[in-house]
């Protein structure tokens, strides 16, 4: 057995001392009088053991391992023990209520334990034991027992061990203050310790046996060296796969002794005569000083608990080292035990993450917005160098302050701060900061929330976009704009009057119309008896008798074309459907007038017809007056076009004129933007006025129009960029050509103005078709959020250059530009849908569809 201890970590020599000292006293025991022929289960576990032996073994293995241990008898008397806590012998064993919950946690909560094994519980006063049996024979006769700590994955609940101290009269601080000391020890530790205690109780259990039964002495031990040396390769295993190994020093015996695994880190082969020097030469030179220095302070008393490289076959590691040090009563050192963790992986990934935060620092800190992180109550928690100058206060001033005060309006910073939480993030949310000094900067507050490894929200990451020169060119436009409502509202009330005008001609008309001649008529269904009034025979330009003409014979005046149509209505009627129709006669003279009719049938009690009847209003001269009416009114239409295209370039000159007045070029390029605009729609009121449709337009004559108007505009009729259209001839609503007018003026100019750079040649490229004209090879896009499908949208525009492209800050469709804002605006007015491509240039195609399709 003492064999099979060697280089198991546990002091040999202390062990062996112990075992043949409890060995020997026993043999007094027995000589004095304690018979080999009493009863094993008579004995008691004070008269099997020597205390006063076992004891130091306890407090060298504490030392160890840090795991408070005692050898307890069946009684709960405490025989033995190391590592006690001040929470136990402070507290819990002087109370009488706590320390009876000791003993009856020991005697109870620790039965039923099988030999060999060991059993975890919480003892009644919630701390964690473990604790295994120390058997003689096939007795019980104690425990070997782990205790008291707590589990390092458990979380404390203090609140609990407050309510304990308060209960049973504890201070409360002191109380806590000795709940930190209580150990925490991982669970692989712990096992690992049970299995030492289980060898242990196994080895006190099998010795006081062998005691007792001398002749069962060498099988007993053969027993205990198979779980010594099963122990030593658990603890060779253990230490492989923790990448720790161990050493011991014998200052006494001089001798130096390493774990398997200890080689193994120092790339120093088993059978290497071990020496301090052997040890330094593998340091790295440049902590060779260090770990030299530490060692010797080390020696003086100093806690020796270093990180170093070490170099190991070539190869640079990185090891962590502790030492625990022995000193004799002149101070002297005697022997050591140490372990040696390799880190190399942890050191690396310190590393690559001390890279990762320095480089998304540098990150941070070159954005020109302000960033801010702000935790979950409120409080901001870091901020860039952006940040600072928007502010006017420094990071540390900034940190830990709350972040609303830096607004111009906090609750409803705040209430942006909410909705980050609700939604999980915030886009373009309007804001003012507040500087030190008193100026404001409106900003768009953009955020979202970030999470701990475990998916936990922790905060919010935001960041503050500086939006002062784009309220400069909105106000600027704004005016513009003011202006152009002016002149519109002054053109309207011109309008105004012209449609007055009309609505009176309309009355006139009107009056007219109820004087046209209406006759009435009855018809007995029961009798087939009818009555028509004279207005109604001179309608049908008979003379007037005392009954009317019969049904039968009244059709025969019913234009031929339309007979089955009157006839039908009557039909319906008759089961309680009343009409309303227009159709045609032909008088008694032979002249075919046209006619509005009117009729409904009068039911009885059981729902039976018994009377119809209804008038006969002659409007021939009516649908004459509509029809001169509908070509006044197509007239009056026209003008308004041309009044309109008129005055929208009066406008458009205007805009020019009102341009000259500005010297900056960004000014009047959003005039020009503005100019070109309203000519896009003036040129539509032109294309109307002098085309026949009224109500829709040849979007393809006015495109070419358009994309010439505009290269006219930016002066490009001698350079390199051309231009083509495939455009089919296609009729659109004005709700909807009047958005797309504008979206192909937008997408053209800014090809004009971005696509090229100076004196390259290039070439823009519309074309427009019906979506069963697109090439298969095209990609048609799915349903789209504003449409139920695909199936929806009828016609396909492309508006393409095969210029430079869309430069890579501009992401489309989330972009500052106020044009390409105001494509996707109109795209979204007509319920269409775009899509941008830049394979080689650029290339937008809108699919939508017009309402008459």
């Amino acid at each position: 057995m003492r064999k099979n201890l060697r280089n198991s970590g546990i002091d040999k020599k202390l062990v062996d001392d112990v075992l043949n000292q409890n060995e020997q006293r026993f043999r007094l025991k027995l000589e004095k009088g304690l018979s080999p022929a009493r009863a094993v289960e008579n004995l008691e576990l004070a008269e099997i053991i020597d205390v006063q032996a076992i004891q130091p073994l306890l407090d060298n293995f504490y030392k160890l391992t840090h795991i408070p241990i005692g050898l307890n008898d069946l009684k709960g008397n405490v025989l033995a023990g190391a590592g006690w806590q001040d929470i136990c012998t402070k507290f819990h064993r002087v109370h009488p209520v706590t320390c009876r919950h000791c003993v009856e946690s020991d005697i109870n909560l620790s039965s039923g334990v099988a030999p060999g094994e060991f059993k975890f519980y919480r003892c009644k006063n919630n701390m964690w034991d473990a604790v295994t049996p120390i058997m003689v024979g096939y007795h019980h006769v104690g425990y070997v027992f782990a205790g008291q700590f707590f589990f390092d994955d458990e979380p404390l609940n203090y609140e609990f061990f407050r309510a304990q101290a308060r209960k049973y009269g504890f201070n409360e601080e002191e109380y806590i203050a000795a709940l930190e000391k209580v150990p925490r020890l991982s669970r692989e530790s712990v096992d690992t310790g049970m299995a030492f205690f289980m060898t242990f109780a196994n080895m006190l259990s099998q010795l006081s046996y062998s005691n007792i039964k001398l002749a069962q002495l060498l099988e007993e031990r053969d027993v205990l060296v198979n779980v010594l040396q099963k122990t030593r390769e658990d603890f060779d295993r253990a230490q492989e796969v923790g990448n720790i190994g161990s050493w011991r020093l014998d200052l006494c015996n001089n001798v130096l002794t390493w774990s398997d695994e200890n080689h193994r880190i120092f790339g120093i082969p088993k059978g290497t005569p071990l020496t301090y020097e052997t040890f330094l030469s593998t340091i790295h030179p440049d902590d060779r000083e260090y770990v030299d220095g530490e060692w010797k302070e080390g020696m003086e008393g100093k806690p020796y608990d270093i990180e170093h490289r070490i170099i190991a076959d070539d190869k640079v590691k990185w090891v962590r080292e502790k030492a625990y040090l022995e000193f004799d009563r002149d101070g002297s050192l005697i022997a050591g035990f140490g372990i040696t963790q390799d880190i190399t992986e942890r050191k690396r990934a310190e590393e690559a993450l001390r890279l990762s935060n320095i480089y998304n620092r540098s990150l941070i800190e070159a954005s020109l917005d302000p960033l801010v992180t702000i935790g979950s109550d409120g409080k901001i928690t870091d901020v860039n160098n952006s940040t600072e100058i928007a502010t006017g206060y420094s990071r540390d001033e900034l940190i830990g302050t709350d972040f609303s005060d830096y607004f111009t309006e906090p609750e409803k910073a705040k209430e942006g701060y909410q909705r980050v939480f609700q939604k999980g993030l915030v886009r373009d949310y309007p804001l003012e900061i507040q500087h030190k000094d008193g100026h404001t900067t409106p900003v768009l507050y953009n955020a979202s929330v970030y999470k701990d490894e475990s998916g936990k929200v922790i905060g919010v990451f935001a960041a503050a976009r500086d939006i002062t020169e784009l309220k400069k060119a909105e106000k600027a436009l704004k005016k513009a704009h003011d202006n152009l409502e002016n002149l519109v509202e002054e053109r309207t009330g011109q309008l105004e009057k012209a449609y007055n005008s009309l609505k009176e001609s309309e009355k006139s008309l009107s009056e007219a119309q109820r004087m046209a001649h209406i006759g009435n008529w009855e018809w007995d269904t029961l009798t087939n008896r009818s009555y028509w009034s004279d207005e109604l025979y001179r309608i049908f330009g008979l003379t007037p008798r005392k009954f009317g003409l019969p049904y039968s014979e009244a059709l025969n005046y019913i234009h031929p074309d339309d007979r089955d149509y009157m006839n039908n209505a009557v039909k319906r009627a008759l089961n309680g459907e009343p009409y309303e129709i227009d159709y045609r006669i032909i008088s008694a003279d032979g002249t075919e007038r046209v006619v509005h009719a009117q009729g409904e049938v009068i039911f009885n009690e059981e729902n039976n017809s018994i009377k119809m009847r209804g008038t006969v209003q002659d409007i021939t001269e009516r649908k004459k007056a509509e029809e001169a009416l509908e070509k006044i009114q197509e007239t009056h239409i026209k003008e308004i076009h041309h009044r309109i295209k008129n005055n929208l370039q009066v406008i458009s000159s205007l805009l020019s004129l009102e341009a000259e007045k500005f010297g900056d070029e960004k000014m009047l390029e959003s005039f020009r933007e503005s100019q070109n605009r309203v000519a896009s729609m003036a040129l539509i009121h032109e294309e109307l006025y002098k085309g026949k449709e009224l109500d829709t337009l040849d979007f393809a004559a006015y495109l070419q129009k358009l994309a010439a108007d505009l290269f006219d505009s930016y002066n490009l009729g001698n350079s390199g960029i051309s231009l083509k259209l495939d455009l089919e001839k296609i009729h659109l609503d004005l709700d909807i050509a009047i958005p797309l007018g504008i979206i192909v003026n937008e997408l053209i100019s800014n090809s004009l103005k971005h696509a090229f750079s100076a004196e390259k040649s290039g070439e823009i490229h519309i074309s427009l078709c019906k979506k069963e004209s697109f090439t298969a090879n095209d990609y048609i896009p799915g349903p789209c959020p504003s449409c139920t499908g695909k199936n929806n949208l009828h016609y396909i525009l492309t508006v393409a250059d095969n210029g430079k492209g869309i430069p890579e800050e501009i992401k489309f469709p989330n972009t500052d530009s106020l044009g390409l804002q105001l494509v996707n605006l109109l795209v979204e007015q007509i319920d269409g849908y775009i899509e941008l491509k830049m394979d080689s240039g650029t290339k937008f195609t809108i699919w939508f569809r017009n309402p008459e399709t």
